[in-house]
């Protein structure tokens, strides 16, 4: 018998499973499927590396605790390179941290927006340094532009760095190559 599984019933099955999470408290953790009841998921990577196969992901092997520092890496597309923008329209959002009241992604110093501030994951607040704006370069890429400081933008620390590792800052909007970004969904 030649069985083919339909549109419906892979959402039926996604919301089925969306909600016995819900209902045992758990989590999920894979990469969110095609047909899963789900935001729109992203990998976001980064334009200086040329060939896009490096990914912003959470320090501390994917850790979700307040204060992790994303860093860039090789894409692997675990949980930790997942994200999402929140349904306030501003937020950045970890997918590994959970759906829908996902962490935010900030700005390290109690919001500071000064030259080499690191991004980090906290709990959502909303306030401006929690605010992020793609705006299109036009050439496929956006850079990624903070709400908490005029012609402020996330680079690559290092000067640029795209080594494994590297954090994401803050810096004066150049859009350089380290601070193109593009997503994968």
């Amino acid at each position: 018998m030649n069985v083919r599984p339909t549109r419906r019933l892979g959402v039926a099955i996604a919301a089925a499973a969306s909600a016995a999470l819900a209902l045992t408290g758990t989590t999920a953790t894979a990469a969110p499927s095609a047909g899963a009841q789900a935001p729109s998921v992203f990998s976001l990577r980064n334009a200086a590396g040329g060939d896009g196969n490096k990914c912003v992901g959470l320090a501390n092997n994917g850790s979700t605790a307040n204060g992790t520092q994303l860093v860039l890496w090789d894409c692997h597309l675990h949980p930790d390179q997942w994200w999402y923008k929140g349904d306030d329209g501003v937020s950045l959002r970890s997918y590994a941290s959970g759906y829908p009241n996902g962490k935010c992604v900030g700005l390290a110093n109690n919001g500071s927006t000064a030259n080499g501030t690191r991004l980090v994951l906290w709990d959502c607040h909303l306030h401006p340094d929690q605010w992020w704006r793609m705006q299109d370069l036009g050439d496929g890429t956006f850079a990624l532009a903070s709400g908490a400081g005029q012609n402020k933008c996330v680079g690559l620390a290092n000067n640029g760095s795209t080594a494994n590792g590297t954090p994401l800052v803050l810096w004066d909007c150049h859009y350089h190559p380290d601070q193109r970004w593009f997503t994968r969904s």
